[in-house]
C-alpha cells in the first residue's frame, strides 16, 4: 500500500488561478467602456441629438487625457496597496456612467459622464490591471496573462452584440443601462470580494512554488534572475522609452479604427448589421491572438514577438483601406482581430519582462500617461479627417504608417542589464 506521508505531497491548488479568473472576468465588462461599443453607440446618439461625429469623439479624447494624470496617480497607490480597491472604484465609476448616460439630454452631460469614465478606464483600469498577474507569475506569466486575456476579447465580442441587440430592439438608452448593470455584476462584484495583491500576502510565491521548498510548478531560472527595477532605475534605460514610443504609435492607430470602424463600413455601402458583425468577429478572434502572445512569449522573447504583431497590424490596416463588401469586412475582422488580440497582451509583458514586479505599478503609471495621449488623439484625428475630407483613406494611410514605426521601435527596446 503506497504511503501517504511522503516528501513529495500532491501540491495544493493555488490561489493565482483565481486571480486569472478575476482578471478575465474584469476584463470583460471592462470591455464596455471600449471603442469598439462606443463605436456602435456613434451613431445612435448623434443622430439623436444631431452633434457630429467629431462633438462625441470629443469627450473620450478629454476623458484619455484625464486618464494621463490620474495613472500617474494609480501607480503608486497600486505598488504600496494592491490593485483591488482602486479597480472596484473604478468598475463602480464606470458601471453607473453608463447607467447615468440612459438620462442625458445635453451634450455637457455627456462629456461629465465620458470624462469620468474614459478617464478612470485609461488611468486607473489599465494601470492596475496591468500588474495583477505579473505579481503572481513568472516562469508561466505568458500562459497566465493569455489566459486572463480571453476576458477581454470575450467581452468586446458579447457586449457589442449586446448593445447593438439592445438598441435595435428598445434604444440605445436602455442599451446604455444594460451595459451598466454588466459592468456591475461582472466586474465590480468579483474585483472586490477576491482579488488578492501578491502570493506573499497569502504566505505564497509565484507560480505556486511552495515556501517550504516543495515546488507546486516549475520554478526553472527565470524567478531566481527575475529583475526588479524600480521607476527612477527605469528611467535610465532607452528601453522603456523605446517602448513607450512604440506602444503609444500602436495605440494611435487602434483607438483611431476602433472606434470608426462601424461608420467606416456602413459609410462604403456595407449594411449596419455586417459592420457590427465584423466588429464582433474580429474582437471573438482576438482571444485566439490573446492566447498566442502569451505563448510565444514562453518561447521567445517578448521583444521580437510584439515586433512582429506590429507588422500585422500594419497590414492589417492596408487590408482595411481595400474593404467594400460584407466578405472583405470578414477578412479584415480575422485577421486584425489576430493581429490586435495579441498587442496588449505583449505589452503589458514587456513591460513586467523588462522591469519586474515589485514596482510594475508605477512604472505602468508612467507609460501609460504617455500612451493615453496617443490614444486619446486617435479617434479625434479619425473624426477630424472624416469631417473635413469626407473620408477615412488619408488617416488609415497614416495608421499604416505608425504600426511600421511601432514595429522598428520595438525591435530596438533591447532589455536592459538587471541592476
Amino acid at each position: 500500500m503506497r504511503e501517504t506521508n511522503g516528501p513529495n505531497p500532491k501540491p495544493r491548488f493555488f490561489y493565482g488561478w483565481v486571480v486569472v479568473a478575476v482578471a478575465g472576468l474584469g476584463s470583460f465588462s471592462a470591455a464596455v467602456e471600449t471603442f469598439p461599443v462606443l463605436s456602435i453607440l456613434l451613431k445612435p446618439i448623434t443622430e439623436t441629438f444631431g452633434w457630429t461625429r467629431t462633438e462625441f469623439t470629443g469627450a473620450l479624447t478629454v476623458g484619455g487625457l484625464v486618464g494621463s494624470g490620474a495613472a500617474l496617480l494609480t501607480g503608486p497607490v497600486v505598488d504600496r496597496f494592491g490593485p483591488r480597491w482602486a479597480l472596484t472604484a473604478a468598475y463602480v465609476i464606470i458601471g453607473a456612467s453608463f447607467l447615468l448616460l440612459s438620462l442625458v439630454s445635453e451634450l455637457w452631460q455627456f462629456y461629465a459622464l465620458q470624462v469620468a469614465a474614459r478617464g478612470v478606464n485609461t488611468g486607473v483600469l489599465s494601470v492596475a490591471s496591468a500588474v495583477i498577474v505579473p505579481n503572481w507569475f513568472i516562469v508561466r506569466r505568458g500562459k497566465a496573462m493569455g489566459l486572463a486575456g480571453l476576458g477581454f476579447p470575450a467581452g468586446a465580442s458579447l457586449m457589442p452584440l449586446l448593445i447593438a441587440s439592445v438598441t435595435a430592439w428598445a434604444g440605445w438608452r436602455e442599451a446604455s443601462l444594460a451595459a451598466g448593470a454588466a459592468v456591475l455584476a461582472v466586474s465590480a462584484l468579483p474585483t472586490a470580494l477576491l482579488l488578492r495583491r501578491r502570493p506573499e500576502d497569502m504566505g505564497l510565491l509565484p507560480d505556486g512554488a511552495r515556501p517550504d521548498g516543495q515546488a507546486a510548478a516549475p520554478t526553472g531560472d527565470l524567478r531566481a534572475a527575475e529583475p526588479s527595477f524600480t521607476l527612477r532605475q527605469a528611467s535610465r534605460h532607452p528601453a522603456l522609452y523605446l517602448l513607450i514610443a512604440a506602444i503609444s504609435l500602436w495605440w494611435f492607430g487602434r483607438t483611431g479604427v476602433a472606434l470608426h470602424a462601424v461608420p467606416y463600413m456602413t459609410d462604403v455601402g456595407i449594411s449596419n448589421a455586417a459592420a457590427v458583425a465584423a466588429l464582433i468577429v474580429h474582437s471573438a478572434v482576438g482571444a485566439a491572438g490573446t492566447l498566442a502572445a502569451g505563448f510565444l512569449r514562453d518561447r521567445f522573447h517578448v521583444r521580437y514577438v510584439m515586433a512582429a504583431d506590429f507588422l500585422l497590424n500594419a497590414l492589417a490596416f492596408l487590408l482595411l483601406l481595400a474593404v467594400d463588401s460584407a466578405a472583405l469586412a470578414m477578412a479584415w475582422a480575422v485577421f486584425y482581430g489576430l493581429a490586435q488580440g495579441a498587442s496588449v497582451t505583449l505589452q503589458r509583458l514587456a513591460f513586467a519582462d523588462y522591469f519586474g514586479r515589485r514596482h510594475l505599478g508605477s512604472i505602468e503609471g508612467v507609460a501609460r500617461a504617455a500612451t493615453n495621449w496617443t490614444q486619446a488623439a486617435g479617434p479625434l484625428a479619425a473624426a477630424l479627417a472624416f469631417d473635413l475630407t469626407a473620408s477615412y483613406t488619408l488617416i488609415f494611410s497614416v495608421f499604416v504608417l505608425t504600426n511600421l514605426s511601432a514595429a522598428a521601435l520595438a525591435f530596438a527596446a533591447k532589455p536592459p542589464q538587471a541592476p
